[in-house]
């Protein structure tokens, strides 16, 4: 990691003061994440196979987290803060779908856990839509990262949030009929979840709907997916301005944090 930040930095001289600091701020996160995790693997004791489980999927999520926050990039933009081989597009696509397919599965995870805690197989067998929508969602991302068509990447973020509103309805089954630590926990999720639906609702798709938008006034073609597999994998633009970056500031930032330690705080729920 020392490595990628000398040379990246070394890149990096003409960047804006406001990328630099930004860019700096997430190297820290990925050193402090995985520095959690291996604290949670040490010190905090799992069992069974829930446990097994969480550990293993947040650390594919964990470990991906701190490599795209090293190098972050925008995916059909194919903008990046630094310009190495490892900023591929397509690898950095590749790997977050792995990345978030595990996250999807703690989600599904964790409500059949506080499901089979409360007692309700049926809450336990719908946990299992939750992950079905995100993996679904990365079929969309996919067609927007190879054609460059933003109007599906609306459509990823809205099946994101179509998913977490279901585990919020499951959560809320959870909560209306339990007490104590798994009330609590269900309660946090169904706080957790709308407010990511709120911030979808609110800012990613309508983001995405202006880039559909402005490339359609523009005259914008699209690829095809073999010209698109291509183009990702080779092509990146490289900028150090503020404001080629601030709109996926705001998404990016707390993926690489909040969502990083919500993946990590799953692993400590009992089997």
């Amino acid at each position: 990691m020392s490595s990628i930040r000398h040379t990246a930095a070394a890149r990096l001289v003409q960047a804006d003061a406001r990328v630099l600091s930004w860019w700096r701020v997430l190297c820290g996160l990925a050193v402090l994440n995985v520095c959690l995790w291996l604290a949670v693997l040490h010190l905090v004791r799992t069992s069974g196979v829930y446990g097994g489980l969480q550990m293993a999927l947040s650390g594919v999520y964990v470990m991906v987290c701190a490599y795209r926050s090293m190098l972050p990039r925008v995916d059909l933009e194919r903008l990046v803060v630094v310009d190495t081989r490892l900023s591929s597009i397509f690898l950095g696509r590749a790997a977050a779908t792995v990345a978030e397919i595990c996250f999807a599965l703690q989600l599904g995870l964790l409500v059949h856990q506080l499901g089979g805690h409360a007692g309700m197989p049926l809450v336990q067998a719908a946990a299992w839509a939750i992950p079905v929508f995100m993996v679904v969602a990365q079929g969309f991302c996919w067609h927007s990262v190879l054609t460059l068509n933003h109007i599906t990447q609306a459509v990823e973020s809205s099946l994101w949030a179509a998913g977490f509103c279901w585990m919020a309805a499951l959560l809320g089954v959870i909560a209306l009929d339990t007490s104590g630590w798994v009330q609590w926990v269900a309660l946090f999720g169904i706080l957790a979840s709308m407010s990511f639906v709120g911030y979808v609702v609110s800012v990613d798709v309508p983001m995405y709907w202006r880039r559909y938008q402005h490339g359609r006034a523009r005259g914008q073609t699209y690829m095809r997916l073999d010209q698109g597999a291509r183009d990702a994998w080779q092509r990146r633009v490289q900028s150090g301005s503020w404001a080629a970056w601030k709109a996926d500031a705001l998404w990016l930032t707390p993926y690489f944090s909040v969502g990083v330690w919500i993946s990590i705080g799953m692993v400590c729920i009992p089997g």
